[in-house]
């Protein structure tokens, strides 16, 4: 069986630079907590796109308080 591996881009998008995810822990506790705000604002009634830009803003939100820490 093979294991999926991530596509990695060979350019960065314009105005945005590559982020290290850290140890699988990490990179499972990230993907955990977007599942979670996807679910509640989809059980909430919002819209695939709402749901989409409330896991962007709660991530930009949580870097945004990181970087004021160190």
């Amino acid at each position: 069986m093979s294991s999926i591996r991530p596509t990695i881009a060979k350019q960065n998008p314009k105005g945005m630079s590559v982020a290290r995810l850290g140890s699988k822990q990490q990179r499972e506790f990230i993907e955990a907590e977007a599942i979670d705000i996807f679910t509640i604002m989809t059980n909430g009634g919002c819209t695939f796109q709402q749901a989409l830009a409330a896991i962007f803003l709660s991530g930009m939100s949580l870097a945004k308080t990181l970087e004021k820490q160190l």
